[in-house]
């Protein structure tokens, strides 16, 4: 009993440091956002978070076995593979979303993941917005038990004029594929703020 309060004294301690080690900038290797605000670029970020994938963290199942280390073709080898993602997340959260002391914990990431998805109208992988919200500076809360997700210290206030029904746009494919300007306009008008969709009550 004693043995595993230490332990989970230790990987709170080293999930504090490194948090404050993903808000450490270096010159040579950073992402600047539309708001002036630099962060880790998503290569730096990796370096720290290696157990971090694109379907969030990776973790251990009940045999012991790593979950995501047999699924790298279906989940993505890195959160490296998907830069514009990264950027594009954090660049929303930025804009929208304000941070508090406390972790919210009625909803985590995979909840808030969807709801990004929405409003970018671009598929979001619950992984790479856990990589934005460290990046950006978020207090997080995370252990085994969560799975792959993650609970963030921002304002859930700020995050319900984007909740469901206030947002009924629906989100298209990842960023990182190939995507061009005509097909992204064309989403726009079928599912943005003006579209029909989004006008239609249901």
């Amino acid at each position: 009993m004693v043995q595993e309060m230490d332990e989970k004294g230790d990987n709170m301690k080293n999930l504090k440091e490194r948090l404050e080690l993903s808000k450490k900038i270096n010159e040579n290797m950073y992402v600047g956002l539309e708001s002036g605000k630099k962060i880790l670029s998503v290569e730096q970020l990796h370096k720290i978070w290696p157990e971090l994938t694109p379907a969030g963290f990776n973790y251990k199942d009940r045999l012991g076995k790593w979950v995501y280390s047999k699924n790298k073709k279906v989940f993505g080898d890195t959160i490296t593979d998907r830069p514009k993602e990264y950027v594009t997340i954090a660049n929303f959260l930025d804009k929208n979303i304000s941070k508090r002391k406390t972790v919210d914990r009625g909803a985590s990431s995979y909840h808030y993941k969807h709801i990004v998805e929405n409003s970018i109208h671009h598929y979001v992988a619950n992984g790479m917005l856990i990589a934005a919200a460290i990046a950006c500076g978020y207090g997080m809360r995370y252990n085994n038990y969560c799975g792959p997700n993650a609970f963030f210290a921002w304002s859930t206030k700020d995050w319900n004029p984007f909740e469901y029904p206030n947002n009924r746009g629906h989100s298209g494919p990842p960023l990182d594929e190939e995507w061009t300007e005509e097909k992204s306009r064309r989403l726009k008008e079928l599912f943005g703020p003006d579209s029909m969709v989004r006008r239609v009550k249901i």
